[in-house]
């Protein structure tokens, strides 16, 4: 069986696109494509098995099936992770939690679907999702080959996780405001302080004033990681959180100035924010040395 790296990168691009194909079927107004039966479609082919020639049905059953398809991926991480010689508990503990979260995430699809695609289970069903994101970045890093670390090493990864903490925090505001509208970029409204008394603007604003924050800490973060000549693969996933972060706020104001009407959008605004959480989130793991058994260990 294929080492539990090669398997957990796999399975971490097949989550990841999942998450932007979940972020299409909401965008798109798929959600609820195959009614409220789950997790068959209603009145679709073959007992629901299979879904008729109507878009909307096709996207919700393309979201389910690959969503199965990553339940089975992480349970063959999970088998490799646990069969490595020796066993990497590293890789076993998060190979293992993603299983108990995927059985979390179906569950919350179907609530989802059963709920009438209420706002709140949307936000608690991306939570969880990229959740497996993280476990599943520490299963690929657990099995790299060690490096060796010193004692600043500690605070450098507290740095980088407080970015990837951020970048979760926006991540999950923007699931509560994508298909709330208003008008004005980057300002709400046009003006510095909205009225907050109104629930969807203070959202908007909270977003992207954090966004805002996001985007100067990881610019800072950058010109720290290049200043310390940190390992090439640390400084790596830092400039792709950086990247990625910066073409997402353009993303943000395509969405507002197509007036949160494009399916396309949300799925590429959800893919970005995704990859700068698990990039920040590999960039830590590697800093703290979460890798076979060197957490810990000193220059």
């Amino acid at each position: 069986m294929p080492r539990p790296r090669t398997i957990g990168r796999g399975t971490l691009v097949a989550t990841v696109f999942l998450i932007a194909l979940g972020g299409y079927t909401r965008g798109s107004g798929s959600g609820y494509g195959c009614e409220d039966l789950w997790p068959m479609c209603e009145n679709g082919l073959l007992g629901g098995l299979l879904p008729r020639l109507d878009f909307h049905m096709i996207i919700e059953w393309a979201h389910r099936w690959v969503a199965a398809l990553v339940g089975v991926l992480i349970i063959v991480t999970t088998i490799s992770a646990w069969r490595s010689r020796p066993r990497n508990l590293r890789a076993v503990i998060p190979a293992l939690s993603a299983v108990g979260a995927i059985v979390v995430e179906a569950w919350l699809g179907r609530m989802v679907v059963k709920g009438g695609l209420a706002a709140d289970l949307v936000s608690l069903h991306l939570t969880v999702s990229v959740a497996i994101v993280a476990l599943l970045a520490l299963v690929m890093v657990a099995d790299e080959s060690p490096g060796v670390r010193s004692s600043q090493d500690a605070a450098w990864t507290w740095w980088i996780g407080i970015g990837a903490a951020g970048a979760y925090a926006v991540l999950l505001l923007g699931s509560l405001v994508h298909n709330l509208y208003v008008p004005g970029w980057p300002l709400v409204g046009d003006r510095v302080v909205p009225d907050l008394g109104n629930s969807h603007v203070a959202l908007h604003w909270s977003h992207r004033l954090v966004a805002a924050i996001g985007l100067a800490y990881l610019v800072v973060l950058a010109i720290m990681n290049a200043r310390r000549k940190r390992p090439r693969s640390e400084q790596l996933m830092v400039v792709v959180s950086l990247v990625a972060y910066a073409l997402n706020v353009g993303l943000g104001a395509a969405h507002v100035f197509t007036k949160v009407t494009s399916g396309g959008l949300v799925a590429a605004h959800l893919l970005l924010s995704t990859v700068v959480c698990a990039a920040l989130i590999v960039a830590a793991a590697r800093s703290g040395g979460y890798a076979n058994g060197s957490i810990g260990t000193d220059a």
